[in-house]
């Protein structure tokens, strides 16, 4: 098991230079539905908070969110995905008039898959932050062959799997969580891997048994 845990650290490590992180804030996953729950089911939501999604993503980046508003009373708002493709100023314009609105979180993909639409990160995350929105974004269809750089991008959370462009086995994913957003998330879902040194009970002695950790 601590072989698989070294392992895992390296590759963590690889996909964060992959996608222009900071280390320590990309972890492995099982695919990309589980690091938008991650956030999804995680984050400290408060009753009202808006969360914005596109119709025409995939439902790996909708129903999640729709878990979300079900359990914590989020209200949802939806723009069209493909208004982004056909006239990309007004999607844009249409996109700041919710954010003033006020939008907790924004939902989005890097390339939509219906289309192979490239969506325009960097204003996006402009915008997002302008009006202190969170971005998440889904990234499966763009890691691996569409350069990115989360920091640069101004990328709160990303997902992906890995059975893209990565070219890997179904069954493995990443997710990013930027530095100033880790403290948002609450681990709704923790099993005894999840302490700090899981091993030591094991590896030293008894006494290490402890679940404070």
């Amino acid at each position: 098991a601590r072989n698989n845990m070294g392992n895992s650290m390296l590759e963590a490590a690889a996909l964060t230079g992959l996608i222009g992180a900071e280390p320590g804030t990309v972890g492995l996953t099982g695919n990309t539905s589980l690091g938008v729950l991650a956030v999804a089911l995680n984050l400290d939501w408060r009753r009202g908070d808006r969360v914005l999604l596109l119709d025409g993503e995939f439902p790996a980046n909708v129903i999640p969110w729709q878990q979300a508003a079900r359990r914590h009373n989020l209200a949802l708002s939806w723009l069209d995905s493909d208004e982004f493709r056909i006239s990309r100023a007004r999607a844009l314009s249409r996109l700041e008039d919710e954010l003033k609105q006020g939008v907790r979180l924004l939902a989005v993909s890097a390339v939509q898959f219906s289309t192979g639409q490239r969506m325009p990160l960097e204003q996006i995350g402009q915008l997002c932050h302008q009006y202190h929105a969170v971005l998440f974004v889904d990234a499966i269809q763009a890691v691996g062959i569409v350069p990115l750089n989360v920091q640069a991008l101004g990328i709160d959370y990303l997902a992906s799997g890995s059975h893209k462009w990565l070219m890997a086995p179904e069954g493995a994913g990443l997710l990013y969580v930027a530095p100033q957003r880790a403290d948002a998330l609450q681990p709704n879902l923790a099993g005894w891997l999840s302490q700090e040194d899981p091993f030591a009970f094991l590896e030293r002695a008894p006494g290490e048994l402890r679940y404070d950790r």
